[in-house]
């Protein structure tokens, strides 16, 4: 018995002197800290949004033209612009970027503040105002990204501005940006018989058209109505001499319209009052080409509102200058006419 005790007090003392030193690393263990998220405020470094330098994954785009560019609905690819300022305060230097795009149905202007030198663990006021619409955030962290957004109007169409602004303060001085950013609209799926573009879609061009891009979809809109139903190509311009309207093919019938604009005074003819149609309070209106009049043709049921009679293509026939091309759209055959001869005139624009 005297041998079991004296083996059970070196054992007693083993284990006391383990679980204190147990006590003792737990202690000393640090404490693991919540996540870098505060209401209002979202560290969103290392998220795919900021992945600014891999432009295959990358969600924002930093270059960006209003009137070509479109946002793919779905794609969370946006196009953003962005700036900084940075500023010191003794040892300590601060800095404030933003980034600012829109989606398929808001306006986003995220800012990030940040201590880029010195010790200094001072923090900043926000405000950030968007058209008129003001939000202020209070006691922003170093490293932290202040994101204010509003909803885009009932209607809005690409290149429309937004103004927004915003202003830090805090650790020096305030540092603060004005800025204006032309919205950036939603990729459409065009169909032919859409309306659109103060008309209707007759066409979309396709490889080997004259202005195709395969990373951008093009085409041709249609009046919804005809804008004569007779009236002369024009009336003995053939004999004032000048170039001629000869080109056939898609993609020349402005030029075309222009051409024989040019070389012939009289008013009202077929191209002239395609030129002077607004429709859908646009200006670019011409009279089309044969090929693209022909499209027209192969596209009638669904674009509607064509009689069944002649109309006439902005194309002269080069052989016989005094004649233009023109297509029957009850058969769809074409032939060449004297130009002083009536027929119907429907008005396209391109997009």
């Amino acid at each position: 018995m005297e041998t079991q005790k004296r083996f059970s007090i070196p054992n007693y003392l083993i284990g006391l002197f383990a679980f204190g030193l147990l006590f003792s690393c737990e202690q000393l263990a640090p404490v693991e800290e919540p996540g870098a998220f505060l209401e209002e405020f979202q560290d969103i470094s290392g998220l795919a949004l900021e992945q600014e330098d891999d432009p295959i994954n990358g969600r924002l785009i930093y270059s960006s033209d209003c009137e070509s560019d479109c946002i793919e609905s779905g794609s969370g690819n946006y196009f953003a612009i962005r700036d900084s300022k940075s500023q010191s305060s003794g040892i300590n230097t601060k800095k404030v970027s933003y980034k600012a795009y829109n989606t398929e149905d808001k306006f986003v202007v995220k800012v990030k503040y940040e201590i880029t030198s010195g010790p200094s663990q001072a923090k900043a006021s926000i405000v950030i105002q968007i058209n008129g619409k003001k939000k202020e955030f209070k006691s922003v962290p170093s490293g932290y990204t202040a994101t204010f957004s509003i909803p885009l109007e009932k209607g809005w169409e690409k290149c429309d501005e937004m103004t927004f602004s915003i202003v830090q303060k805090g650790l020096g001085s305030p540092i603060s940006f004005s800025e204006n950013y032309n919205l950036i609209a939603v990729c459409k799926d065009y169909v032919i018989g859409q309306e659109y573009g103060g008309g209707i879609i007759a066409y979309l061009l396709k490889s080997g058209d004259r202005g195709f891009d395969p990373n951008v979809v093009h085409g041709l809109i249609v009046a919804m109505e005809d804008q004569s139903s007779g009236i002369e190509f024009d009336f003995n311009c053939w004999n004032e001499g000048g170039s001629y309207a000869y080109f056939t093919r898609i993609g020349f019938g402005f030029e075309n319209t222009n051409v024989v604009l040019n070389n012939c005074a009289e008013r009202p003819i077929a191209v002239s009052i395609t030129r002077n149609y607004e429709g859908g309070g646009f200006s670019d209106w011409f009279l089309p080409s044969l090929e693209e009049l022909k499209q027209l043709y192969v596209n009638r049921k669904a674009i509607g509102g064509f009689g069944d009679s002649d109309y006439w293509s902005s194309s002269t026939y080069d052989a016989k200058k005094e004649t233009a091309w023109y297509v029957n759209f009850s058969n769809g055959e074409e032939s060449v006419e004297f130009r002083n001869e009536r027929k119907r005139v429907r008005a396209i624009r391109a997009f």
